[in-house]
């Protein structure tokens, strides 16, 4: 077999071997690249799979959230709308100036409703912008039977007043003080008073 003509000579030998080298060299970074290329896109398709899941995660919990205020939102109407019923009796008082020493001088018959609205028109110049608490006390004895606080100032007959629902049962017939109060700690804002008297019956 024949040789290759000028292939002992050093010069071509060294340049076949720096290209040799280079091939290797150039072979061993691509391969050094791809591998690199690989980690790199499954490290992506790791991070997007994990943030599918964050995004699933996230709408489901949206959803849950959007559900239960929609909830609270209709039990909040259902509320409302319970508790301002157009067939409830209103009890509408406005403050006195002196507590009475011989008992209230209103005195309104008691109702069969379950359910009684009360009224307390507020004194000129009070702040609306502040909660109220409405406490029910009896005149005679001062014991406490009834509170109700975190109240807004809403409208009786054209002038501001608290506005809340009491059941009747607590109403029983007897005189009553109403104290209201405002703010924190809590001030005196008007007293109202009121006796409760049996209901006449036809003979």
């Amino acid at each position: 077999m024949r040789g290759v003509s000028g292939l002992e000579r050093p010069a071509i030998q060294w340049t076949f071997v720096v290209c040799g080298v280079a091939l290797i060299g150039i072979s061993t970074w691509t391969g050094v690249a791809l591998v690199r290329a690989w980690r790199a896109i499954d490290v992506a398709r790791d991070e997007a799979r994990q943030a599918s899941l964050d995004r699933e995660q996230t709408e489901a919990s949206l959803a849950r959230e959007r559900a239960a205020r929609e909830s609270y939102m209709l039990q909040l109407g259902r509320e409302r709308k319970a508790a301002v019923p157009a067939a409830h009796p209103t009890l509408t008082l406005t403050p006195v100036k002196t507590r009475s020493a011989s008992g209230p001088e209103l005195a309104v018959p008691s109702t069969p409703s379950p359910v009684v609205q009360l009224r307390l028109v507020l004194p000129p110049r009070a702040a609306l912008d502040r909660p109220f608490t409405i406490t029910l006390r009896s005149w005679r004895s001062g014991e406490v039977l009834w509170s109700r606080a975190s109240l807004r100032a809403g409208d009786a007959n054209g002038k501001p007043a608290i506005l809340a629902t009491v059941a009747s049962d607590v109403l029983t017939p007897g005189p009553y003080e109403l104290l209201l109060t405002a703010g924190t700690p809590p001030s005196e804002v008007a007293v109202y008073e009121v006796s409760i008297v049996p209901t006449s019956t036809p003979h």
